[in-house]
């Protein structure tokens, strides 16, 4: 099984949401605590739909990544383990640059201003998505920030993490290389393993 337990912003959603405070609120705050979930798609099943608009003010699909392997990324700017994590992505997606890679960083229930204004000062190089209204990550059934999906290149869920994921680590290098060797031949590797928590 491709999880791990690692320290997340754990969340629930209230169903009643009176004021924008309180939209942004709706996901229970607290202290970031180990968590250990089953993955909530199950690994090889297809990955829901994604269509949603980025800072760059464009409409970005999933279906459009098609050939690639693709890391779906969950997270809020108000979450220090998401916020941790952001740097680790923005150098994985550098060393993947020249091969068939791609990050989607989706940003959960936050103000497109608020979000903007987070990445002017730590800018990323890759796109950043906005579900406002949380319908994606209900699609995709994320109940903690910050949570990533690996998917094969059929849009296939690979791996799974229901936390802050240490990116730098060679297993997250090797399972990453793994699932792409696969990809190019299926009979060549086999993906075996579990990304690596990201420890203080």
């Amino acid at each position: 099984m491709f999880l791990h337990q690692a320290p997340a912003c754990r969340g629930t959603i209230g169903s009643l949401l009176v004021a924008a405070f309180l939209a942004l609120a709706s996901i229970t705050l607290g202290p970031p605590r180990a968590i250990a979930l089953e993955p909530p798609l199950p690994v090889g099943s297809d990955a829901p739909a994604l269509a949603l608009p980025t800072l760059a003010n464009g409409l970005q699909r999933l279906d459009a990544l098609r050939d690639k392997i693709i890391l779906v990324h969950f997270f809020a700017t108000w979450c220090e383990p998401c916020r941790e994590e952001m740097a680790g992505l923005a150098r994985l997606a550098a060393r993947m640059r020249d091969r068939p890679f791609a990050v989607l960083a989706i940003d959960i229930g936050e103000p497109e201003l608020r979000v903007r204004r987070f990445f002017e000062t730590a800018p990323v190089p890759f796109p950043i998505l906005l579900d406002e209204d949380r319908a994606t990550m209900k699609a995709w059934q994320v109940a903690v920030l910050p949570t990533s999906f690996v998917l094969d290149p059929s849009h296939r869920v690979r791996l799974y993490a229901g936390g802050p994921v240490d990116w730098d680590h060679p297993v997250a290098a090797r399972l990453l290389e793994s699932l792409e060797l696969e990809s190019q031949n299926p009979a060549s590797a086999r993906l075996d393993g579990t990304l690596p928590p990201l420890n203080d």
